[in-house]
């Protein structure tokens, strides 16, 4: 059995459920997308079993036993296999050939004009597509083709990811990550200005700064796992290891976005051993970014122009060199931070302002690692990556 929680950072061509699932039927999904971004795009998720085959005229219908999400209204689908394509290794034979009465299986789909779905059995996802009224009429669900891409969401057995998916319906968090995995909790899709800043990819506001972060799987023999979320509650923070708020979730424009009680989780969480990975910040002139996360000593994010240029310190020379060789003019960083107290650890500057780009502060048993990425866009959350994957690196190397 094996999970991914990864996924190449590329240029989005299909959006999952909603935009997944409608594509032209000869479409195959070009992203990783995880198991929480396939359940929170679904309407409505069915676990059923299949009751019968018709090889002979590529047919089969499906027994709906539950409603995982949404209420189906069926109580059986009906699947047409023939309309689907005839390329090698999707085709209606194969699918059919796989398919035997009693097998369990689960269908999820968006329901709007119609019904866009995704089916999984053993190791198999398929897409089909239904044109009905409300609660059916007993139409026919027609096959368009066996996805093989979608394996890299998970790839095993029915009943072991039936058991997944009600734990993360249930609100459970990493429950498919591998054994001594590094649970990352990432705070992000808040951005004040969606449209210009942190654009969701997916309709899961899954940000290009996610997709970045998700791309890198592991940190030396450690994997890492990661959750998204935009509550700024921080929900199921104590079981992470590491905390990433992302681009502008501190505060957008010059206004500040934490709440007390975030706050305070936030310092607990790291005084507890926990590591918070600041990506960066957006002030105004008249109000600078608020510290109140962050605990003891002096702060203050402030409005600065855009750059590229930095000058390394030799504290931080391991930083920006391992796992990837990161020079000044490779990484945009925008509004930073000024101030810092003298027990903090600065690991870069801005070329002419002095300006913090990086820097760490212990506290209790954790740290702080404050950074002034701008990650506000596809192209300069991309290009920062790299830097990414060294901040991450760094990070789960501290832990203790």
């Amino acid at each position: 059995m094996r999970f991914t929680y990864s996924l190449v950072a590329s240029v989005l061509v299909f959006c999952l459920i909603g935009l997944l699932f409608t594509p032209p039927a000869s479409a195959f999904i070009e992203r990783e997308y995880t198991i929480r971004e396939v359940l929170n795009a679904c309407t409505n998720i069915v676990f059923g079993k299949v009751k019968s085959v018709d090889r002979g005229r590529l047919r089969g219908i499906v027994t709906v036993e539950e409603d995982v999400k949404g209420e189906s209204g069926l109580k059986e689908i009906k699947m047409n296999f023939a309309t689907g394509h005839y390329r090698r290794g999707t085709s209606p034979q194969k699918l059919v050939k796989l398919l035997k009465p009693g097998m369990p299986i689960i269908v999820f789909y968006r329901e709007h004009y119609g019904i866009d779905s995704m089916c999984f059995v053993d190791n198999t996802w398929f897409q089909m597509r239904a044109y009905r009224g409300r609660y059916g009429g007993g139409s026919w669900w027609t096959f368009t083709h066996i996805d093989p891409m979608m394996s890299r969401t998970f790839d095993g057995k029915t009943k072991a990811f039936q058991k997944i998916v009600n734990d993360m319906l249930a609100g459970k968090m990493w429950v498919a990550a591998p054994k001594n995995a590094v649970k990352v909790l990432v705070l992000t899709g808040n951005s004040t200005y969606p449209t210009w800043s942190q654009t969701p990819v997916s309709a899961n506001v899954a940000t290009y700064e996610y997709q970045a972060l998700r791309s890198i799987k592991e940190s030396g023999k450690r994997a890492i796992a990661y959750e998204l979320t935009k509550e700024r509650t921080l929900p199921q923070l104590e079981k992470a290891n590491i905390l990433w708020i992302g681009y502008e979730e501190i505060s957008s424009y010059g206004r500040y976005l934490l709440s007390s009680e975030a706050e305070e989780k936030i310092k607990a969480f790291v005084e507890n051993g926990g590591i918070v990975i600041v990506a960066g910040q957006d002030s105004s002139a008249e109000k600078p970014c608020g510290i109140g996360w962050l605990q003891g000593g002096k702060l203050k994010g402030v409005e600065s122009p855009p750059t590229q240029d930095f000058v390394v310190t030799k504290k931080g020379s391991s930083l920006f060199s391992i796992p990837n060789a990161i020079g000044s003019g490779k990484i945009f960083v925008d509004d930073a931070w000024v101030d810092w107290d003298r027990k903090d650890e600065v690991f870069a500057t801005t070329k002419e302002t002095k300006e913090l780009v990086v820097g760490t502060r212990r506290s209790g048993k954790g740290l702080y690692i404050i950074t002034s990425l701008r990650n506000d866009g596809q192209y300069t959350t991309s290009v920062n990556k790299a830097f990414m994957e060294n901040i991450m690196h760094y990070a789960v190397n501290q832990l203790k």
